[in-house]
């Protein structure tokens, strides 16, 4: 990677390692060493522990570590200036190299932050995931927008992602919603039938039933019950699964693949990771004590086949076959891992709502006997979303088929604030989302804060494009025109946080945390709303100077940079930006 941050990383270890190769350090940990580059709190334009972190790793006390320090850092051409404040080293860059660096997002205005370290490596990222017994709704969005952010990120550092819905459409619940369906088709025929208490009340149903009505009469009242059966539950997988499809495509989330469980059976990878296990001999006949949890439904311990799930650091071992001889939900769910593997991913991601703890253990436990590499499998938490309006929270409840749609949500404040909040903070941490605030257009709703900073700083482009003097100019080719003198502290703030964004999408992808860059927006973003004001008390820090052409080209680079780099953070959250607002 070729950003200032990465250089300087890469600097400070080369300064590390001729310490070690002198022996005047022990071992050094690369990864104890951090940068900070956003926070408030540093004294430069970076600081950095490493000072602190030497100190403990001195073999010779009589060596002079800061005056060491001091000259090494020093001597790279890109510092103007270092200094030492309760052992952090603060830094400050030569302008002129910050200046060169922006010939780099000139050169790379669509990908501008992008690297190759994934080297096209396949990743498998299986989210959403939602069985296919109703409409998506509230409990899936999270998981929904994070997912697709997540790939989004992780293509942008080189790997090659597919995004998968798993369709869960065989089992009791497919059953029952078959069954239901068939209730409410007997109904629409004037059959006096109501559903029973496990059977799904939802209105969706209704809508579905009057469609066989009026394609097939009453046809189903006369036919097989396995051919019914066979129907009712085909049709109603097939139409959940083509809704849900139309609604995720409201927010613009779009798989490259959808994995049957049916096929999965089908194909018999069961019986395949059944040998694999047995071959291994991590399957026994045994009991456990007490059956509990979605694969044991019996009041008294019997045996039944277990997987040494304990071999892999889970707290017990899990049934992997009941007592009557059915596979477990677990079983199958291993089936389809072993399935994905056979596709060559090198890493499998799996995005889980937090009801699904419980069941990381045993997953990735099976994961690491299927490829044999720990951590193959990784899970990540999404925590619960309260909808809040008008100052209440909004409950859902699924006995009464009372759903928070993600249609519902989506017509009330549409596709932008929807995928911005979802990955607005840590996934595994809860959050509310409150439909009044996220649609006020004012600084307080940082989506609409973030777009405007971007139609502002267009409206600066625009704006100049009318003048005879700037109306063809060339701002890459004018780079070179560049003058420091014009650039206030200001905006130096604001042209070095500009120039983080490779490291920090970098970051980002690699600790999968999305909301790092809605942090960045906001920050950035509060700095350009900042200066903008300042322009309105002070005529010197305004943009365009019809009397000075090379101040306002040096300013209308620095803001074209700035509009290239949220284009691109917005394209990475996947929310639109605007010329005007």
């Amino acid at each position: 990677m070729n950003d200032i941050i990465s250089i300087f990383k890469k600097d400070l270890l080369n300064i590390v390692d001729n310490l070690r190769h002198k022996k005047i350090i022990k071992e050094f940990n690369n990864n104890s060493l951090s940068i900070d580059y956003l926070s408030k709190s540093k004294k430069g334009d970076l600081s950095t522990n490493l000072y602190i972190i030497l100190s403990k790793k001195i073999i010779d006390k009589k060596f002079s570590l800061e005056n060491y320090l001091t000259e090494s850092i020093h001597n790279l051409e890109y510092i103007k200036n270092i200094h030492f404040n309760k052992g952090f080293i603060n830094i400050n860059f030569d302008k002129n190299y910050l200046i060169s660096k922006i010939q780099d997002i000139f050169l790379n205005k669509n990908n501008y932050g992008n690297n190759n370290s994934g080297n096209n490596k396949k990743i498998n990222l299986e989210f959403v995931s939602a069985n296919p017994t109703g409409p998506i709704h509230l409990a899936h969005m999270r998981g929904a927008v994070f997912g697709d952010v997540l790939a989004s990120m992780l293509e942008s550092i080189g790997y090659t992602v597919t995004r998968e819905y798993y369709v869960n459409d065989t089992g009791s619940q497919i059953e029952i919603l078959g069954n239901s369906l068939f209730v409410r088709y007997q109904q629409l025929l004037g059959i006096n039938i109501s559903l029973s208490l496990n059977e799904y009340p939802g209105d969706y149903l209704k809508d579905m039933a009057q469609i066989i009505v009026n394609s097939d009469n009453d046809k189903w009242i006369k036919s097989s019950v396995p051919d019914r059966k066979i129907y009712f539950e085909k049709f109603a997988t097939n139409y959940l699964i083509d809704n849900i499809k139309k609604d995720l495509s409201l927010i613009n989330i779009n798989f490259e693949k959808f994995t049957y469980e049916s096929n999965i059976i089908s194909n018999k990878f069961i019986d395949k990771i059944f040998k694999l296990l047995k071959d291994k001999n991590l399957l026994y006949e045994g009991v456990l004590e007490k059956p509990k949890g979605e694969d044991d439904f019996n009041l008294s311990p019997r045996k039944q086949l277990l997987f040494r799930s304990t071999n892999f650091s889970d707290d017990k071992d899990r049934p992997f076959k009941k007592s009557n001889g059915d596979w477990t939900y677990f079983a199958n769910d291993a089936a389809y891992h072993y399935e994905k593997y056979t596709r060559g991913f090198v890493k499998l991601i799996n995005i889980w709502g937090s009801d699904h703890i419980g069941y990381i253990s045993r997953m990735k436990s099976i994961s690491e006997v299927i490829s044999e590499k720990e951590n193959y499998l990784e899970v990540q938490i999404c925590q619960i979303v309260r909808l809040i309006k008008n100052g209440n929270l909004v409950k859902m409840s699924k006995r009464d088929g009372n759903f928070i749609t993600l249609k519902y949500i989506f017509d009330e404040v549409g596709k932008d604030p929807l995928r911005y909040f979802m990955v607005s903070s840590k996934n595994e941490t809860p959050m509310d989302f409150d439909i009044d605030k996220v649609i006020e257009k004012n600084k307080d709703n940082p989506v609409f804060y973030c777009q405007y900073a971007y139609a502002r700083a267009s409206s600066v482009i625009n704006k100049s494009k009318k003048y005879k003097s700037l109306s063809n100019v060339n701002l890459q080719n004018s780079i070179t025109n560049f003058n420091i003198s014009y650039i206030s502290s200001y905006e130096w703030e604001i042209i070095l946080k500009i120039l983080t964004w490779p490291y920090l999408l970098n970051q980002s992808a690699y600790l999968k945390q999305p909301h790092k860059i809605t942090n960045y927006l906001e920050d950035i973003c509060s700095n350009f709303h900042s200066f903008w004001n300042k322009g309105k008390d002070d005529s010197s820090l305004r943009f365009i100077d019809e009397s000075n052409f090379e101040k306002t080209i040096t300013k209308l680079i620095w803001i074209e940079s700035f509009r290239i780099v949220l284009k691109r953070a917005f394209k990475i959250i996947g929310i639109d930006f605007f010329e005007n607002m």
